[in-house]
């Protein structure tokens, strides 16, 4: 759980310098759909919607190189054989 803390607080300092360059935490809002307490929660390493993370590192610039890590790892692990056969479910008595 430490690395996650640690990842979102890396993340929400990354968004912010990159923020703090070329406009403010409203216009981010505007931009990509929130509130300014969503960015600011992001910005302090908060957890916050998929969606909201996703878009606004789009209008950041920041999701392509992002994209690029996850496509990457995504070739990798495609080529791995999927499992043939899933468990099966175990039956349980009815005794109530």
């Amino acid at each position: 759980m430490k690395r996650i803390e640690q990842t979102k607080k890396l993340l929400g300092n990354l968004i912010k310098k990159t923020r703090a360059t070329t406009m403010d935490q409203e216009e981010l809002a505007l931009r990509s759909g929130t509130s300014t307490n969503t960015i600011s929660r992001l910005e302090r390493g908060k957890g916050v919607n998929t969606d909201t993370l996703l878009s606004v590192l789009n209008q950041l610039d920041l999701l392509d190189p992002i994209l690029t890590v996850i496509e990457e790892q995504y070739e990798l692990v495609d080529k791995n054989p999927l499992r043939k056969t899933s468990k099966q479910a175990l039956e349980l008595p009815n005794d109530f």
